[in-house]
């Protein structure tokens, strides 16, 4: 993980489509669906809630598995669970074993969105609420109409990170200041267009610590990890990983990402006035480097991205760090889930990466 600046600004600006090359990067461009109907309050609601035909077992990803290590990948992990299986199916190649524990990047972003949820459930965040209105000493006055809901749904147009790794506040701030010095006078236009950035996910953590009165640690080990008994999530030891927090900081294993996204997508973390957060996309365009091939965003609220794996509509998120890249899939109400990791060669391109992602979807679903 290269710490340097240059290379903490080109991760947060192009938020390139793939998850297999660092913890910024979001969801994998080939992995984007196309906008859904319009919904309520402007945004894009999945219409999905009739049962949908999904992969009836394991046998695509096992003939996916069969064929690594290979010039892609070195070594992977797979779990299947959920509809059309007994019991939940794990699946390794290389020297992965299906237990172990990988650090998870981007999809650290969910268990964040997830705290902001729980914390509107409770009437102490408002989500459609300016975000200055509760970091009125971080956020700047030229950013005033940046909503919490913007925040977690990728349109906030905030400037991107772009300052060294240190705390979190120090990053968000020196992040504004680069902006300002940068670009003076810049207007943003929140809610315009969808362009993914993990300021977004810095500014989101330091709300929940603002308004908890806790630690982002404490609060996501009080909230999630103790009462959904997720033992081997915890945030990362390793500095050029931990750094990234909120953002991209945690490890975790399958298992633990398989029970976490059931609970999420299952209606157990969050009460039905929040849950449906989850699968609100905006209707609104994709910036030009936005993470999303069709020309309307696909991230929701809950910060979970849509993709449509042969007919069945899923909803997940991508990461990546320290040499891994992992992912969490399902069908809207958990019916189907799947989780993944590869570690990539050092030869893999950018765009067999991607096509690897793709390939460990569609096997999960559509088989």
């Amino acid at each position: 993980m290269n710490a340097r600046p240059r290379a903490v600004r080109r991760i947060a600006v192009t938020g390139i489509a793939l998850a297999a090359l660092t913890v910024g990067v979001g969801a994998p461009a080939a992995l984007a669906a196309p906008g859904g109907s319009a919904g309520s309050g402007g945004s894009a609601v999945s219409g999905a809630h009739v049962r949908q035909a999904v992969a009836p077992g394991p046998a695509a990803l096992r003939a996916l598995l069969a064929e690594l290590p290979d010039k892609v990948s070195a070594e992977a992990l797979v779990r299947l669970s959920g509809d059309g299986l007994r019991t939940p199916w794990s699946g390794t190649a290389g020297p992965a074993a299906a237990g172990a524990e990988v650090p998870i990047g981007s999809v650290t972003k969910l268990f964040t969105n997830a705290l902001v949820l729980r914390l509107a459930a409770e009437h102490r965040i408002e989500i459609d609420a300016p975000v200055r209105r509760y970091l009125p000493d971080l956020i700047p006055a030229a950013y005033a109409e940046v909503t919490v809901r913007q925040l977690m749904d990728h349109t906030a147009d905030l400037p991107p990170v772009t300052a060294d790794p240190g705390d979190p506040r120090s990053v968000v701030a020196a992040s504004f200041a680069a902006e300002a010095a940068a670009r003076p006078g810049r207007m943003p236009a929140p809610g315009t267009v969808q362009q993914y950035n993990g300021m977004n996910s810095f500014v989101a953590g330091l709300l929940v610590e603002r308004i908890s009165g806790r630690t982002y640690a404490q609060e996501l080990e009080r909230r999630i990890l103790r009462p959904l008994g997720l033992r081997q999530t915890r945030m990362s030891t390793d500095p050029g990983t931990a750094w990234f927090w909120a953002e991209g900081g945690l490890v975790s294993t399958a298992a633990d990402l398989d029970r976490f996204t059931a609970a999420l997508l299952g209606g157990r973390l969050l009460p039905p006035a929040q849950q449906r957060h989850l699968y609100e996309v905006p209707d609104v365009p994709n910036a030009p480097r936005n993470t999303c091939l069709s020309p309307t965003a696909c991230f929701s609220a809950g910060g979970l991205m849509r993709y449509d794996a042969a007919g069945t509509t899923v909803w997940g998120k991508t990461g990546s760090g320290a040499g891994w890249s992992s992912g969490v899939f399902a069908t809207e109400h958990a019916g189907r889930r799947l989780v993944y990791a590869h570690r990539p060669t050092i030869e893999a391109t950018r765009e067999q990466q991607i096509g690897r992602v793709v390939e460990f979807v569609n096997a999960g679903f559509a088989g």
